[in-house]
């Protein structure tokens, strides 16, 4: 049998000839065309009847073989499409009962066909069980479609419920149906079934479905890389039945907790920065502790098919809590202040192993960590050179190195590439404002000197100011220009000692302005929230005002840099 087989099919043929059954599988995710694609796909159809088009050619779907045991063929790509012909064809049937009854054309009979095989479903959803049983309630059943109202918009964004979504496509389709009429409607589906045609792409197997369909697609993937991982570990349990003697009723109920446990990691990263996607590679980062050399799937699916997919969901379940219930949840001023660092999926994958494996010295390693990959940013190092040794600790903590080993390593390192004596003469340089670490550098020394009973995550978004006490728009003001020259302004305007944080939903207009009515602006309301000038007051800039109540000149910004160089000689250990 070739690898594949292109197959040009009549939307009649697709539907009507006795090898068209079809099933979405369960590694598809669920139905999610919203108005834009519905209004799409009957546009495209209807404006080819109306200009009466001789042929017109929808796409292609991809198919992979029937399974042992099934004669469907698994839709690997052109669900959305399939699905929604479907559901134009049930309202169809609804709609118009007696449609082309007669003519000697295309009719109720050929509608109903192409609906059922011999009483059987030509189209089955195996998303879900639920999934399935509100197609059919929704759907299948006759008269059901004439039932539905518009959802609310609201009501359509849950993406894993796709019940309301299979409302939508019905009410719009049968709108656009009843605009036209039962008898242009006649002619239309006499059309749709013998000139509109799509190509049917038989692969012998899934997992060659997949690859072609990755080769093809230049529409935006639906499948993740996730998503294919899932399908090659659901494909490993139907395996596993095979090999041990085919046990239906247990694979499918292996199969069943397998997709609710995907379902679970999915909700739980609901809301948080990661997807699946993202989980997947820093669950690979930890497997292999090295730069992967093929894709994301391939590599996992390397790793897979030597395990037991039971195990492998188990063991990817528990990285996913520890990221959710030890990262992202964890109120901690250590771990704060390694979302704003670069090299976001080294550091995470790092930690992850570390709390996948019980690394006996967590919390030395987060300090020894946070230090090696601020001190690397600061001093304009990019991501080749952090990557390998970013590996070798992965590796490191595997090995259940002491945390001694790491330390003297990564110290080694910073040593070898000499990177403290960079860190030391960029943060006394007249320019700190201009780097991309200032603001991060500036609230880690606001958690450093907020009281633990205050703690809480600063969004450096546009509302965070790097603000400067002397202001750029100095020469405005006599009161500026009587207490610095312009030999000082050059020097420290852009200094460490003349910045701090300023919060506010917006620039602050008055902060040109001199010191005295600068000062009101610091006091703020209090810690995080704000005054009636919508600006947020910050432990640090508070301290501007307790320690130079009456003025800011250029000893006031030296001692003020000797203040934050200490705090940030203290946090980085140098």
């Amino acid at each position: 049998m070739e690898l594949f087989t292109p197959r040009s099919r009549t939307i009649k043929q697709l539907f009507m000839d006795t090898d068209s059954i079809y099933r979405i599988p369960k590694y598809q995710r669920p139905y999610k065309w919203l108005d834009e694609q519905i209004e799409q796909l009957w546009d495209d159809i209807f404006e080819s009847f109306e200009n009466e088009s001789k042929n017109y050619f929808l796409g292609s779907i991809i198919t992979a073989a029937p399974q042992a045991g099934s004669n469907r063929f698994d839709i690997v790509d052109g669900q959305q499409r399939l699905t929604t012909l479907m559901i134009l064809l049930c309202v169809l049937r609804d709609l118009y009962p007696n449609i082309n009854n007669n003519k000697n054309s295309i009719n109720t009979n050929h509608i109903n066909s192409a609906i059922f095989n011999f009483g059987d479903q030509r189209l089955t959803l195996l998303t879900d069980p639920q999934h399935s049983a509100d197609f059919k309630q929704n759907i299948i059943n006759e008269g059901s479609t004439l039932k539905h109202q518009k959802p609310y918009k609201y009501q359509l964004k849950d993406d894993e419920q796709p019940k309301l979504k299979f409302q939508n496509s019905a009410y719009i389709l049968r709108s656009k149906l009843e605009e036209i009429g039962e008898d242009k409607a006649g002619d239309l589906i006499e059309y749709l079934f013998n000139k509109v045609s799509i190509i049917r792409i038989d692969c012998e197997d899934r997992s060659f479905a997949i690859k072609l369909f990755q080769v093809l697609n230049d529409r935006g993937m639906d499948l993740t890389a996730s998503d294919l991982v899932k399908s090659f570990l659901l494909e490993q349990i139907e395996k596993k039945y095979v090999d041990e003697g085919e046990n239906f009723e247990a694979r499918i109920e292996d199969e069943n907790e397998f997709i609710a446990e995907w379902r679970r990691l999915e909700n739980l990263l609901t809301g948080t920065y990661d997807s699946m996607n993202d989980m997947f590679t820093l669950y690979l980062y930890y497997l292999i502790a090295r730069n992967p050399k093929k894709s994301l799937s391939d590599e996992l699916q390397d790793i897979f098919e030597q395990q037991d997919p039971n195990e492998t969901i188990k063991d990817f379940s528990e990285f996913v809590n520890a990221y959710k219930n030890q990262i992202w949840d964890k109120e901690d001023k250590i771990l704060y202040s390694f979302w704003y660092l670069r090299w976001t999926v080294y550091w995470k994958s790092i930690l992850l192993t570390a709390l996948h494996t019980n690394y006996e010295y967590y919390d030395e390693l987060q300090i020894s960590l946070r230090r090696f990959y601020y001190l690397n940013w600061m001093s304009g190092k990019t991501l080749s050179h952090i990557k390998q040794i970013s590996f070798n600790m992965i590796s490191w903590i595997k090995d259940k190195k002491h945390i001694n080993y790491i330390t003297t390593s990564l110290n080694n390192k910073l040593e070898k590439d000499n990177i403290v004596k960079q860190v030391k003469e960029v943060i006394n340089s007249n320019d700190v404002y201009h780097t991309a670490w200032i603001k991060p550098l500036l609230t880690i020394i606001e958690y450093r000197i907020t009281d633990d009973a205050k703690l809480a995550y600063i969004h450096l978004d546009n509302t965070i100011h790097t603000e400067h006490i002397l202001p750029i728009g100095w020469n405005e003001f006599d009161d500026w220009k009587n207490k610095f020259t312009i030999d000082e302004v050059n020097r420290y305007l852009h200094s460490l000692g003349n910045l701090t944080l300023l919060s506010g939903s917006k620039n602050i207009s008055a902060s040109n302005n001199p010191y005295n009515i600068k000062i009101n602006i610091y006091k703020g309301k209090g810690k995080y929230s704000e005054d009636d000038t919508g600006v947020t007051a910050f432990d640090m800039t508070k301290k501007v005002i307790a320690d130079y109540p009456m003025e800011w000149n250029a000893t006031s910004i030296e001692n003020r840099k000797n203040w934050l160089e200490s705090k940030i000689l203290e946090i980085l250990d140098i």
